[in-house]
């Protein structure tokens, strides 16, 4: 009886033992989440970081909406200093990268190579000259990388583009975890060449006096559309969809009540509008309080450069944004582009324009404002092409195009309206008693605080030989001299 007892006492205790390592580490793992990571989990929030930027401190800085509840750095050209935080993605987008290479999927090392320009591409229109050939080296050893000419920087991700494109191929392997396009290889294609183009004409200013051979990339590109598939409609647009399902799927001002009351449209983005006769303005504007919607004449904007007492004031008789982008109980509102057809026609109508390419600049004019309307559920108004202000005219091609762009970008593509204007001085932006930097607009930002802590001497050197040793957001950087 006694040697029963221990046989069963000792078969309990290794039970017993058993069990509890199994239990431990069965309490490591969630069952619920992948334990190693995948290029496609990474891939999806890479997405989600690209693709869903918020877009009202845009708007505010490209006279599109104001903003008078406090002060407000982009709505008063008060700001100084901005981020490295792209540096972040771009790690997560090395490591993608770097799992799509164990597994020897391609088309996922193409979209490194496109999230790369992306990123690199927002940095150095943010500061000029930027660390890109010694980035992210961290781990090894590299803690201090020089900082590249912008030149070359554009070089690099040009070509990084150009790789993207050649790449991308269904026999390269499948995509998963691709919220954009779901895993649509021509889709992203399309998406690669068409911000080719827009980065060429982002570097207009430097058209033959560069090593970068701009216009022949241009040409290349538009001249080979086998090789280089580009957008053809609305359906390729570079986009991210909302949907209801949790509040991190709403769109990102959805319960954002101060859009509601403390930010109206722009006097002169109304204007534009109003003397097109442009009916976008009823979808993206409410009429004056108390007045009829759909009529001109019950909108107006509010001038950005007045002061905030006076905007105040001024925003009694003038238009808030529709509410579709604040309201909660329509948290999904419309889709966020990166890049869109609508902004890919009006390149190609400037490109002709310009004598880059042969073409019909009038026919890829009318492109971009008819997929421009389309995406506001709208049909061109007949007449509206005849208006004097839009009616295609060579001898004034590009402010009808650059004007028909900054209508079509409104709250879309991040800071992309203040950079075009920032590039062709189209359309004005208002200043005025309201506006820091001796109403002056800025044409930059300063370098990151941190990088003059641990980089010192090659953020000194690069400001030093970029802006002779003046870190100031009115310097002018190579790409827009």
């Amino acid at each position: 009886m006694k040697q029963s007892y221990f046989k069963i006492f000792f078969a309990a205790a290794f039970i017993s033992l058993f069990f509890s390592c199994k239990k431990y580490e069965y309490f490591q793992t969630n069952p619920n989440q992948a334990s190693t990571a995948t290029p496609g989990l990474l891939l999806t929030n890479i997405c989600i970081s690209v693709f869903d930027a918020y877009p009202t401190e845009p708007a505010f800085a490209s006279r599109q909406l104001t903003y008078y509840e406090r002060e407000d750095q982009n709505q008063d050209y008060n700001w100084t200093r901005a981020s490295f935080g792209n540096y972040d993605i771009l790690r997560q987008v090395a490591r993608m990268d770097t799992l799509a290479l164990q597994a020897n999927n391609k088309n996922y090392d193409a979209l490194a190579k496109f999230f790369r320009a992306v990123l690199f591409d927002q940095l150095s229109e943010t500061f000029g000259d930027i660390p890109y050939s010694e980035a992210l080296q961290g781990a090894e050893g590299n803690t201090q990388p020089k900082y590249d000419a912008q030149e070359d920087v554009y070089a690099g991700i040009l070509n990084e583009l150009e790789e993207a494109n050649t790449l991308l191929d269904e026999a390269n392997g499948t995509i998963s975890g691709d919220i954009i396009y779901n895993g649509d290889i021509t889709h992203w294609k399309k998406l690669v060449n068409a911000y080719h183009l827009r980065l060429l004409m982002d570097l207009s200013k430097r058209a033959g006096d560069s090593k970068i051979d701009i216009k022949q990339q241009f040409q290349n590109i538009i001249s080979n559309p086998d090789k280089y598939p580009i957008m053809e409609s609305n359906d390729d647009n570079g986009q991210i969809v909302f949907n209801s399902t949790s509040t991190s799927n709403y769109y990102p001002t959805a319960g954002y009540l101060s859009l509601g009351t403390s930010i109206s449209m722009e006097e002169g983005f109304v204007d534009i509008l109003k003397e097109r006769k442009d009916p976008r303005l009823f979808s993206i504007a409410q009429p004056i309080a108390g007045l009829a919607p759909n009529v001109f004449d019950n909108y107006a904007g509010v001038n950005g450069g007045l002061t905030l007492a006076d905007q105040q004031t001024a925003s009694a008789d003038a238009s808030r944004i529709n509410s579709r982008y604040y309201d909660i109980t329509r948290p999904v509102n419309e889709p966020l582009i990166l890049l869109g057809y609508p902004e890919q026609e009006f390149i190609i109508a400037e490109a002709i324009a310009r004598g880059w390419i042969n073409g019909d600049a009038e026919q890829h004019y009318k492109n971009g404002i008819t997929s421009s309307m389309a995406f506001y559920n709208i049909d061109v108004p007949a007449g509206y092409l005849d208006e004097p202000n839009v009616k295609y005219d060579a001898a004034n091609a590009i402010p009808l195009i650059i004007t028909q762009k900054y209508i079509a970008l409104f709250m879309q593509s991040g800071w992309q309206p203040f950079y075009e204007q920032r590039r062709t001085g189209i359309p004005h932006f208002n200043v005025g008693p309201g506006t820091y930097n001796d109403r002056k607009i800025p044409k930059r930002w300063e370098y990151p605080q941190s990088e003059y802590d641990y980089n010192k001497a090659n953020v000194e050197a690069a400001v030093q030989k970029q802006y002779n040793g003046n870190d100031d957001v009115n310097e002018v950087m190579w790409l827009i001299k």
